[in-house]
């Protein structure tokens, strides 16, 4: 009787032992798979790539054609809290018109700052204004009875700006708009020597829809199909009418969160 009653709690001890790791293994891998679900890209990060663009500047002779160039961006996000931007820009690359060609490059910066709401749980919205400067190369080449002729722009402008992404898995996605009003506009021709002339001032826009997948823990690829609309003003003393700059385009960039 002794005997039965031994073999029967080293029994139910094995018996217990065994359950009790079969449970451990099978809860182990549901706690990783919450933790990297509930992933969520916040703080500090930076993003670099290239650009593509499709672009238009409109005045007679219309210049058309594609540009490429480099993208860099350093940022601060976090839900209700503090937001911060640093971004730049820069493409390069030949237009054509009906009747001769341009070298074209633009380099512009944008600093921006604002606050993050978040309304639902994996939702992010973020109002914020800054400044922006924008240098444009445009060189024409000569045609018919005129010389070549070597446009240099710098454009200061405000950003006043609302971006938006929701989070899910591996997936990010998200809007972005600015008002780009511009505030002071000069221009100076190569051949022509002295000081910059003054443009009238107007007001432009920005549009992205950033698409991004987390491919590890801190990194990841984003897509941006993006349109700009800068307009450059006018100058009667330099007989310059407006200039509309149409830009179609796509930003690819690597970004890592710290």
């Amino acid at each position: 009787m002794k005997n039965s009653k031994w073999f029967l709690s080293i029994f139910l001890l094995s018996a217990t032992a065994v359950f009790a790791d079969g449970t451990q293994e099978k809860e182990t891998p549901k706690e990783e798979c919450n933790e990297s679900s509930t992933y969520k890209p916040e703080g500090w990060s930076f993003n670099v790539g290239g650009a593509y663009t499709w672009m238009s500047f409109l005045t007679p002779p219309t210049f058309k054609g594609s540009t490429g160039g480099f993208f860099g961006k350093v940022s601060y996000e976090a839900p209700w809290s503090f937001f911060g931007e640093v971004r730049s820009y820069y493409n390069i690359g030949k237009l054509k018109s009906p009747v001769n060609k341009s070298g074209f490059h633009e380099w512009y910066s944008e600093f921006v700052g604002g606050y993050s709401f978040s309304p639902l749980k994996n939702l992010a919205v973020t109002p914020y204004v800054g400044m922006g400067i924008d240098y444009i190369h445009d060189a024409h080449s000569a045609y018919s009875t005129f010389t070549s002729i070597t446009l240099n722009y710098s454009i200061y402008y405000a950003v006043i700006g609302l971006k938006t992404h929701y989070t899910w898995d591996n997936w990010m996605a998200g809007l972005q708009v600015d008002c780009l009003p511009t505030f002071n506009q000069y221009i100076k021709i190569k051949t022509l020597s002295g000081s910059a002339w003054t443009l009238t001032n107007r007001v432009g826009v920005d549009a992205q829809l950033p698409v991004a997948y987390r491919y590890i823990k801190n990194c990841w690829i984003e897509l941006a199909p993006y349109y700009r609309f800068f307009p450059i003003g006018q100058s009667a003393a330099l007989n310059l009418a407006n200039r509309n700059l149409n830009q179609y385009g796509a930003l690819v960039t690597f970004r890592f969160f710290l």
